[in-house]
């Protein structure tokens, strides 16, 4: 889906943000201009997360030291894990566990320092799992996921950021009790992307119990199906259903016509003009019966 112009005002002003940290005017507006130069220079077609790895280059030309992510990436990782016990037992003791699952991994979109960035804090994490078995959830998109799931043979699960991935564990254990015969893959990004799961996040996260772990083959914040690695793309083919996860694959995949389901939290202005709902609203979209009036909000 293509980027609009409040996409280009939210990816300028983050890229500022981040540079602006290491407080050298000079190489922040010498950085700002190679952003806005690969603005103009994008194709055309491309949602903003296919910009991500090109600023990530670009970044790295001026603080090639500088990981911002790596320890963020690592906590939230850490902090999750010492909630699994916790989530576990939330879904466990629910009158349907597969849904109190898949609230929690809802929940866990919440840990995105790509677009929430400070406002992401271990209280407000709380506050959202504790809250999340009350969060609404479209019945007629969750009745058509089960009988999906019950008929399928393959699950593409699109993860998205580290430590959210430790909620997907959970949602992901209670599929492979509900579904016994249901064969799952598990995607994580290519490599360094903002906080999202790579293949070490998701061996931290203990994925490998319950899905076999691929990753998308590039640096790609999404799942720009055009771009990605053989694997994820034989495994988009092969699936029967594919569960996506975050805002980014999204705005990578919407429109490719296969049978996803899409989980996420609307965490900016676009996203809660698309879908008139107030921001932070969980999301359970089918993209078969998905319906945008414009990609220009």
């Amino acid at each position: 889906m293509q980027f609009d112009a409040m996409c280009i005002q939210c990816l300028i002003r983050r890229q500022a943000r981040l540079a602006e940290r290491n407080g050298e005017p000079e190489k922040t507006y010498r950085y700002l201009r190679d952003v806005l130069q690969l603005l103009l220079d994008a194709p055309e077609g491309v949602a903003a997360p296919y910009m991500i790895p090109l600023f990530d280059d670009a970044y790295s030309r001026y603080w090639p030291e500088d990981d911002y992510y790596g320890p963020l990436k690592a906590a939230s990782n850490r902090e999750m894990l010492a909630r699994l016990p916790a989530m576990e037992a939330m879904a466990d003791g629910a009158a349907d566990p597969l849904l109190a699952a898949l609230r929690l991994a809802q929940a866990g979109n919440f840990i995105d320092y790509g677009t929430m960035a400070s406002q992401v804090d271990l209280g407000e994490i709380d506050r959202q799992l504790a809250a999340s078995q009350s969060s609404p959830v479209d019945e007629a998109v969750y009745r058509a996921l089960r009988a999906d799931l019950a008929a399928a043979r393959e699950l593409l699960y699109l993860g998205d950021n580290a430590g959210e991935i430790v909620a997907d564990r959970v949602f992901l254990r209670v599929l492979r009790q509900t579904y016994p015969s249901l064969r799952i893959t598990f995607a994580v990004r290519g490599g360094p992307a903002l906080n999202d799961a790579t293949r070490e996040d998701a061996e931290a996260a203990g994925i490998a119990a319950y899905a076999d772990v691929i990753d998308n083959g590039t640096r790609i914040p999404g799942t720009e199906l055009a771009y990605a690695g053989p694997a994820l793309r034989a495994a988009a083919d092969r699936a029967d259903v594919v569960f996506s996860k975050g805002q980014a694959n999204f705005e990578t995949l919407s429109g490719c016509g296969k049978n996803v389901y899409y989980s996420f939290l609307c965490k900016c202005e676009r996203f809660t003009r698309w879908f008139h709902v107030p921001m932070m609203t969980p999301m359970l979209v089918r993209e078969l019966e998905l319906r945008i009036d414009s990609p220009y909000c």
